[in-house]
């Protein structure tokens, strides 16, 4: 297994070859047959005349005789025997390279058209047939496979351009587009040339390739194309793309922006230039996720310890996950109570509990999220800061209304430094206040439902409590000070209070709010929030208790805030909309266009903080929470099967060479294991954990990480039955484990000054410039059998950066024995330029035995002390040793190894070299850990679909806001949080949205990547995902419905996802008009999804979206029972019924209702009575 320590040699590349007009189609015919014959034809005219196994004539020396313009292919030149055998080979290569430069310069439709020429690609078809359009597909694909790879067994060793990924590409190819030939008779046979880097179109990208430019200014804009320019991107409008795209804000605005919610999913103009704009808040909350799932798997494997049974937990899907939960929430419990552990197995687990929460607890002091003295200190400094920065502005200010808001900043400024200052006095005068018996600090959610089933119970907890503790802390309203009030012992004072208190918790709109989520320990941000400070063991009965939701629900909630105070530098979303507002007038905007500028950025802020509805339990909530359900568990019966055009999407993240390689690396490596888990703990891939896999194509602001109903686990089944979620599951870790290997890649040959231009922009895309990729590519990451990096990022942190060296690092049992049978597990063996160590043996065998301090080498020192302090610090050692060995000779020190006191000497040099290496070489920082985590979360989030903050338009979310300008003419009010606008909130506004999170997505990952270049294999992807389109359409299209070409063609394109919102809004457009009795807008050239009759209802449900369509499905069945077409009804009612239409369901429910309908309906069934 190779590893960071290799280093690929520089390669010059081959002259540029000058850009021609490009081909005719007979030309790429002639050039596609010639790429694949020639080798052949030529070998056999070789031989024919030079003979198979020549003698050189006398005194001829090939290598003497090379032509200048290719040299770099000398190597299959030296077996030229003559001149005119020389010439005659050479011109072979000029033909070979003519004809890569022909195909690079051919349109795409052009070499698929070139491929029907190819007899290779029919030869198999009469022998693979199928009695289904899968069968067929598989036998074409694995007939023709079967074929090329013969043809390629015979080209490959006779062209001396051809490269493994060559063959590997024409082998993956001809599966793939040889199965759709078979299976699909409407698509082309095709098996696209490869352009390798020693064609024109590969040179051209290697000379583009450019170097940062350091120390510009950063420019926030999107990077211009066709596309995003446009109208068509422009129209779909979202927060993000209005703040980006305006020309009138700000620079400084649209970075504070990015840095709320950036999710790296659209290229920037400072992209271009190589620079990166950071890690958002958004971007660094999720990496927060792997935390909870790392102790989620730790508490899975001591719990599966501790029944003797192990853990079965496919993709997830946990066996007797019932069991775990009862376990760890009992464990849970006694670690709050703090009661004894039960054995050892409880022990670790309440300490693995209680080190998760006491490293947030740290995070949040440090954040002031829990006040100290220390954070209200600098409250008082930066409050006195921007008072006397905003009384400035106010001393030149002329807008009424700039006057007003800087005055409002003063008022609010002087309130938090009053407050500040005063709480700094409560401090020092009465010091923290914590509750008796209560050491555990847990964040404490109240079960609604627990209290509402007992009130009675939880009233008489808090009675009892307030009567032994009467007191409370509240703010003197002559003083101001907070201070400790005795209140009233009288029973009915106190039942009152309970009401009070009771009522409260019931009130609260959101009870994950971190603001307002009690702590344990008196821990909270505000003396306001210790009202009750009651232990929780005397409330755990009505606390949520399932350990593992309340640290998801955590982590989901508290680390956006948390991420957010370290990227401002502890200022609130307030002071930021202040700065925001302030920079927009001293630029000349107005207020109305600094007002829509605060607006976007706090709705994006609320996105990310998770906190965008304010009454989530109001009744059009709710309502509209019944519709989406309804809607989500019937009508993506068959999402799973939606996702197969997904493997196109990253063939053109990655290409289709690297993706087939990786395809194959699964069967012989442990790679996709590798990359799974290193996607895990950079807080993807857990949509099956968290329950969120709907998510990907529904959105849904309700998705609660408390969640505990019915209807949850209902979703979790039904998407689980439907495939989505492990379907999704299995692309991300794939995904993942290419992403990892893009992002070395890239990063190492970034600094080798070989990364192209795209490949320099895409890692600034993803915020790794070029000190990033340095880094990266100097970390202890490793390479599979197949050649693919593998990130293991849990080894990087504090792991040195290790100087470059020319040998290869092979990981693993090195098999070698020294005299006496001693296993060797690290040595440097030079005639191979390789070394070779075994890490897990160092760590678990030899760091036991401590070598270091006692070397077993006679005259051979110990090792310097504070070297070595753990296992992996030993395997460092050794590994700096054994580079020394490449760089440093022993004749090169002047030591002589044919002597035992020289071999010594040697080995003491070269420790003490090594030595000297680690001391000086620079130690990889957990900085850049979390910028590679986050560069493959965001990337895997950005190939695999799902709609993020900055996707969206803002009433997907059920909100509108209206400019005051309007809405004061309607006496509506101004919102108190979005200045200048009122803002309405109901839950049937993002109805007509619900299925839309894909295609928004779609919009800026794939449609936009398009236009910026940023896509590895653009062309090739979309033929693949044309026909894996196709495979989609035919396996949803039942046998009786006849579809035109171009209708297949349409669909095909409509269901490969490229162009997902603008195709959906065709086929919506088209069936809106048919329905309103309108004209089909395409002239009958184009039929819609589904035949459409005039119905003004069909029409309204087709704008209004799936939930108000599957309500009147319903509605109307209801109908027709009470009417009397008993059969015509219950069609109606059963065939939207939740789970009806799940794929392997579908069928038999429409021919179940079916014969209901006729059997009820008919006058020889139920309606002759």
């Amino acid at each position: 297994m190779k590893n960071a320590f290799d280093l690929v040699r520089d390669i010059e590349p081959a002259p540029l070859l000058a850009p021609t007009q490009k081909p005719t189609f007979g030309e790429t015919v002639g050039a596609s047959l010639s790429f694949k014959y020639s080798p052949v034809i030529d070998f056999v005219r070789g031989g024919s005349e030079f003979g198979f196994a020549p003698l050189p004539e006398e005194g001829y020396v090939a290598r003497q005789h090379i032509p200048e313009d290719l040299k770099q292919y000398g190597t299959s030149l030296l077996r030229a025997t003559s001149q005119k055998h020389m010439d005659f080979l050479s011109n072979s290569l000029r033909n070979s390279l003519k004809t890569r430069e022909t195909l690079a310069e051919s349109g795409v439709l052009a070499q698929f058209g070139a491929e029907v020429f190819d007899p290779v690609n029919w030869v198999a078809l009469p022998f693979s047939g199928g009695k289904t359009l899968a069968g067929a597909a598989i036998r074409g694909g694995v007939s023709t496979t079967a074929v090329v790879a013969g043809q390629e067994a015979i080209r490959y060793p006779l062209d001396p351009l051809a490269t493994p990924e060559e063959v590997g590409f024409a082998l993956g190819s001809s599966f793939v587009l040889g199965g759709a030939l078979n299976g699909l008779a409407t698509i082309p046979a095709r098996r696209r040339i490869a352009a390798q880097e020693s064609g024109a179109a590969e040179i051209n990208k290697l000379r583009e390739a450019i170097e940062p430019i350091e120390g510009a200014e950063i420019d926030p804009n999107i990077a211009p194309s066709l596309f995003t320019d446009s109208w068509l991107y422009t129209a779909v409008t979202t927060p993000m793309k209005r703040v980006l795209t305006d020309s009138e804000i700000p620079n400084s605005v649209k970075l504070r922006t990015l840095e709320i919610a950036n999710d790296s999913g659209i290229l920037l103009a400072a992209n271009k230039k190589g620079q990166k704009v950071g890690n958002s808040v958004f971007q660094n909350a999720k990496l927060h996720e792997g935390e909870w799932v790392g102790v989620y798997d730790e508490l899975m494997e001591v719990w599966g310890q501790s029944t003797g049974e192990g853990v079965l937990s496919p993709l997830d899907y946990t066996y007797n996950r019932a069991d775990f939960e009862d376990w760890i929430t009992a464990v849970d419990a006694k670690a709050m109570r703090k009661a004894e552990p039960a054995n050892d197995f409880e022990a670790q687990a309440m300490e693995r509990l209680n080190t998760f929460y006491a490293n947030w607890e740290v995070r949040l002091r440090d954040e002031g999220l829990i006040g100290s003295q220390s954070h209200y200190e600098k409250v008082v400094v930066d409050r006195e800061r921007r008072i006397e920065t905003a009384q400035k502005k106010l001393e030149t200010a002329r807008n009424t209304e700039y006057r007003a808001r800087l005055e409002a900043q003063v008022n609010r400024y002087g309130s938090e430094l009053d407050e500040a200052r005063q709480t700094i006095e409560d401090l020092k005068a009465q010091g923290p206040i914590t509750p008796p018996n209560e050491e555990v600090f847990r964040p404490r959610y109240w079960d609604r439902d627990a209290i509402n089933a007992n009130r009675e119970g939880f009233s008489k907890i808090l009675n009892d409590w307030f009567t032994a503790n009467p007191s409370t802390y509240a703010r003197n309203s002559k003083s101001g000070k907070y201070e400790r009030i005795d209140l009233s012992t009288n029973p009915e004072a106190i039942s009152k209070r309970v009401d009070d208190m009771i009522d409260n918790l019931m009130g609260e709109s959101d009870p994950l709010n971190p603001d307002a989520t009690y702590y344990g320990m008196g821990k909270s941000k505000h003396f306001k929030h210790r009202v009750l400070d009651i232990p929780n063991e005397l409330v755990l009965d009505y606390m949520v208790r399932n350990p593992i939701n309340i640290m998801k629900a955590y982590v989901q909630r508290t680390g956006s805030r948390y991420e957010f105070s370290r990227k401002f530098s502890g200022a609130s979303i307030d002071d930021i909309l202040d700065d925001t507002f302030v920079e927009m007038m001293e630029a000349g905007s107005t207020p109305e266009k600094a007002y829509a500028a605060a607006k976007d950025m706090r709705h994006l802020y609320d996105r990310v903080a998770g906190s965008v509805l304010r009454s989530p339990d109001s009744l059009d909530q709710k309502a509209g929470r019944v519709a989406r359900d309804l809607a989500q568990l019937n009508y993506l019966g068959s999402a799973g099967l939606s996702t197969i055009t997904e493997p196109a999407r990253i063939i053109m993240e990655h290409g289709l060479g690297k993706t087939f390689r990786g395809l194959f690396s699964i069967l012989s490596d442990n790679q996709l294991k590798m990359g799974g888990k290193e996607l895990r703990v950079s807080g993807e891939a857990l949509e099956i954990l968290s329950g969120s896999s709907h998510l990907r194509l529904v959105d849904d602001l309700n998705n609660n990480p408390l969640r505990a109903n019915f209807m949850d686990k209902a979703k979790d089944a039904f998407y689980l039955l439907n495939g989505l979620a492990p379907i999704t599951r299995i692309f991300k870790d794939f995904d993942g484990m290419m992403r990892s290997h893009t992002l070395i890649d890239y990063s190492v040959r970034l600094t080798q000054g070989k990364a192209t231009k795209m490949e320099q922009e895409y890692l600034a895309r993803y915020n790794i410039d070029a000190s990033d990729a340095q880094k990266i590519a100097n970390a202890p990451w490793q390479k599979s059998k197949s050649g693919l990096y593998m990130a293991n990022t849990d080894a990087w942190t504090n792991t040195i950066e290790f100087p470059s060296t020319t040998a290869e690092v092979v990981s693993g049992p090195t098999e070698s024995y020294a005299a006496g049978g001693r296993y060797k597990p690290a040595f440097y063996r030079a005639s191979e330029n390789k070394i070779f160590i075994d890490e897990e043996y160092i760590k678990d065998v030899m760091w036991h035995e401590r070598g270091w301090e006692n070397p077993r080498v006679e005259g051979v020192n110990p090792i310097e002390k504070g070297i070595i302090n753990s296992p992996d610090d030993y395997v460092t050692f050794i590994k700096m040793h054994e580079i020394m060995h490449t760089i440093h000779s022993a004749k090169s020190l002047g030591f002589d190894k044919r002597t035992k006191t020289g071999k010594a000497d040697y080995e003491n040099a070269i420790n003490d070299l090594a030595t000297a290496e680690i001391k000086k070489q620079a130690r990889i920082d957990p900085e850049t850990v979390k910028t590679f985590r986050s560069a493959l979360s965001s990337g895997v989030m950005n190939t695999i679909l799902m709609g993020t903050p900055a996707d969206k338009p803002i009433i997907t979310d059920g909100i509108v806001y209206i400019p005051m300008r309007v809405a004061g003419q309607f006496g509506m009010k101004e919102d108190a949080a979005y200045k200048g606008y009122a803002r309405i909130e109901n839950g049937l506004l993002g109805l007509p949205f619900q299925f839309y999170s894909y295609a928004l997505a779609a919009v800026n990952k794939t449609t936009a990547a398009y236009g910026h270049g940023q896509l590895k294999s653009q062309y090739v992807g979309t033929a693949i995902s044309m026909g894996l389109g196709y495979m989609l359409l035919q396996a949803k299209t039942p046998d009786y419905i006849d579809m035109s070409f171009q209708d297949q063609f349409a669909r095909s394109f409509d269901y490969s996802g490229v162009a997902a919102l603008y195709s959906d809004m065709f086929y919506t457009a088209m069936s809106t008009s048919l329905a309103l009795g309108g004209p089909n807008i395409t002239g009958g050239g184009l039929q819609p999804r589904f035949p459409q009759e005039p119905d003004a209802v069909d029409a309204a449900t087709g704008v209004l979206g799936a939930g108000p369509s599957i309500s009147t499905d319903i509605a109307r069945g209801i109908y027709e029972l009470t009417t009397g077409n008993v059969g015509e009804g219950s069609k109606e009612v059963i065939r939207n019924l939740p789970f009806a239409r799940l794929w392997f369901l579908k069928g038999k429910m429409n021919e179940m209702t079916r014969m209901l309908e006729t059997e009820l309906d008919e006058p020889t069934g139920f309606g002759r009575y």
